[in-house]
């Protein structure tokens, strides 16, 4: 009998010829809104394609035969990670799959800060010259990056080209390319006081979750750039905004608010010394079809019971 693939997320008919074609199975799409209301299908899932977002708690209670859970996204944080533990089930994400393009991006605003671009555009739009502008430059700047997975590692390479004194914070210490030092999460203070770039691309899990409170502000220089392209809820918002408000830090690039979109009313858009973003850091024009390409990959493994490419480590929740 054909291996069925079901999904609650729509994929183009590309990517469908592609799977079935590769996998040698039947592609099965089930619109979102109705999935739960299915149970003339739930016995038969045993491969589901969705989002962390979607109903994955209920998803698993109605699919007693569920083994292989695809979630379409690189962030995991909303999983019922104790429910796919106790039946067993396999998880897999994109991990990997925009760290180019938020490596790029988080490069582009520690250039931009170094060649003070936002604030020349500022000047341009009030029609001021600034005499004596200055520029900086990274070489023997220090970049210190909170989360050395894939987007880290690409961002310290890129780093290195410029001189930058990198160092990463990783959960275990091990040796990587392009750092001048691993060191722990228990040590992070130890590194913000000279650190001048500091770039979160860690997960969020209980142990990162308001990771940067005021205190931790404190502790950082008071020219440092802040730059956050992981999850909102690493870094207390209201303890930001006032240590900005204060100068306690030089400057914040945020990427991702506790509240999206971010209301026209926030504060937050009329901080000179906080540039914003609409959660565009790792957004792909293409990136359903890319996302297709990690499914085929860790279904070969999974269907031959080899190790997932993109297994998600369930007890340690990323």
């Amino acid at each position: 009998m054909q291996q069925i693939i079901f999904s609650i997320e729509p994929i183009s008919q590309k990517s469908v010829e592609k799977i079935e074609t590769i996998l040698e199975c039947h592609y099965y799409y089930v619109d979102r809104k109705t999935f739960l209301e299915r149970t003339d299908i739930h016995d038969d899932v045993q491969i589901l394609i969705c989002r962390d977002r979607d109903a994955v708690s209920e998803i698993i209670d109605c699919c007693r035969n569920l083994a292989f859970l695809f979630i379409v996204s690189t962030g995991v944080e909303k999983l019922p990670f104790d429910k796919l533990i106790q039946r067993n089930i396999l998880v897999a994400n994109t991990g990997g799959i925009n760290a180019p393009i938020m490596s790029e991006y988080a490069m582009a605003y520690i250039l931009s800060q170094s060649a003070r671009v936002c604030q020349n555009l500022r000047n341009q739009l009030n029609g001021f010259w600034k005499k004596y502008q200055c520029v900086d430059s990274l070489e023997n700047q220090k970049l210190l990056i909170v989360g050395a997975g894939r987007t880290g590692q690409l961002l310290a390479h890129k780093a290195k080209a410029f001189g930058m004194n990198v160092v990463g914070i990783k959960k275990h210490i091990s040796h990587l390319k392009d750092f001048d030092q691993i060191d722990s999460l228990d040590n992070i203070d130890t590194h913000l006081n000279d650190a001048d770039f500091v770039v979160l691309t860690i997960p969020l899990t209980p142990e990162t979750k308001g990771l940067f409170d005021y205190e931790r502000l404190k502790k950082m220089k008071k020219t440092s750039v802040l730059i956050n392209i992981s999850r909102s809820r690493i870094v207390r918002q209201n303890d930001l905004i006032n240590a900005l408000d204060e100068g306690i830090i030089g400057c914040a690039v945020l990427d991702v608010f506790d509240e999206e979109p971010l209301p026209t009313n926030n504060e937050m858009w009329q901080m000179d010394n906080l540039i914003i973003t609409p959660h565009s850091s790792g957004r792909l024009a293409d990136f359903m079809d890319k996302a297709m390409f990690y499914f085929i990959e860790n279904m070969k493994a999974f269907a031959n019971k080899e190790p997932l490419p993109n297994k998600v480590d369930l007890n340690a929740g990323y």
